[in-house]
C-alpha cells in the first residue's frame, strides 16, 4: 500500500512538513484574513486584557537585571537541550521514565497487543504531556527574565503573559490534531502489515520492520512538535538579541 506524496510549500513548517508526509497533504492553510482569524482565538475579557497591556505605559525596570542577558539565553539554550535529550531517551530501551518509555516489544504478539490497545497512542500522548509542561514553564522563566532589561522588553513580556492564557487551549487542541492524525498512521501501517502477513505462516521481520518505522517516525513526529511548542520562547530569546543596546 503507497501514499501519494504531497506537495508541500517550502515556507511551511518543519510540524507541517512531516505530518503531510506521514498522512498526505490536506488542504492548504489559507493565508487571506490572517488578522480576523487570529482575533476569533480572543474572548471579549481576552481583548480587553491585550488591549490594556498594549495600551499602558512601559515602566523602566531596575537599574541593574538580576541576570545578563548571556545568561538568560544559555538557561533558554540548556532547557532545550534537555527537554530534546529527554524525548530521545525515551526512546531508547530502558530509557526515559516508565511512564515515558517506548512500549518494550519484543514478540509479535506484544506487537499486535500494543497496535490494538493504542499502547503507542498512549506513550506519545504522555509525551505531549510533559512537554507542554516543560516548555510553558521555560517560556514563563524567559518572559520573566525578559522584562527587566528594558521599558520594551517589559512590555512584551506582559503582552506574551496576556496571550499566553487564551491561545493554550488553541494549542491543545491542535497538538490534539496531531495524536488523530498519528493515530491515522498507525492504522496505515497496521493495514500493511495485516496485508503483508495473510495467508502467511509469523513473519518475525515484518512486524519489527513495521514497528521500527513506526518508532522512526513518532520520534521525527516528537522532535518537529518540540520545536513548534518552542517558538514563543524563542521568539522572545530573538527579542532580547534584537534590543541588546537599549
Amino acid at each position: 500500500m503507497t501514499q501519494a506524496q504531497p506537495q508541500i510549500p517550502a515556507t511551511a513548517s518543519r510540524l507541517a512538513r512531516f505530518l503531510a508526509e506521514l498522512v498526505g497533504a490536506e488542504a492548504p492553510v489559507p493565508h487571506q484574513h490572517f488578522t480576523e482569524r487570529l482575533g476569533q482565538l480572543f474572548d471579549l475579557p481576552d481583548s480587553i486584557r491585550i488591549s490594556t497591556v498594549l495600551g499602558s505605559r512601559a515602566v523602566s525596570p531596575p537599574e541593574q537585571p538580576t541576570i545578563s542577558r548571556e545568561d538568560v539565553k544559555a538557561e533558554f539554550l540548556r532547557s532545550r537541550t534537555a527537554i530534546i535529550s529527554s524525548a530521545l531517551g525515551s526512546f531508547s530501551p530502558g530509557g526515559g521514565t516508565l511512564r515515558l518509555r517506548f512500549p518494550g516489544i519484543t514478540t509479535r504478539e506484544l506487537f499486535e497487543e500494543a497496535i490494538a490497545g493504542g499502547a503507542l497512542l498512549a506513550f506519545y500522548r504522555a509525551q505531549q504531556r510533559d512537554i507542554d509542561f516543560r516548555v510553558r514553564n521555560l517560556q514563563a522563566v524567559t518572559r520573566d527574565a525578559l522584562a527587566g532589561f528594558s521599558p520594551r522588553l517589559a512590555q512584551l513580556a506582559a503582552l506574551d503573559a496576556s496571550l499566553a492564557e487564551p491561545l493554550s487551549a488553541h494549542n491543545r487542541q491542535f497538538f490534539s490534531s496531531v495524536c488523530d492524525l498519528l493515530q491515522k498512521r498507525i492504522e496505515f501501517l497496521l493495514d500493511d502489515y495485516r496485508a503483508a502477513t495473510t495467508g502467511s505462516p509469523p513473519d518475525d521481520q515484518t512486524w519489527r520492520e513495521i514497528l521500527a518505522r513506526l518508532r522512526t517516525e513518532m520520534q521525527g513526529l516528537l522532535l518537529a512538535e518540540i520545536e513548534t511548542r518552542l517558538l514563543p520562547a524563542l521568539g522572545l530569546i530573538e527579542a532580547l538579541d534584537e534590543h541588546e543596546d537599549e
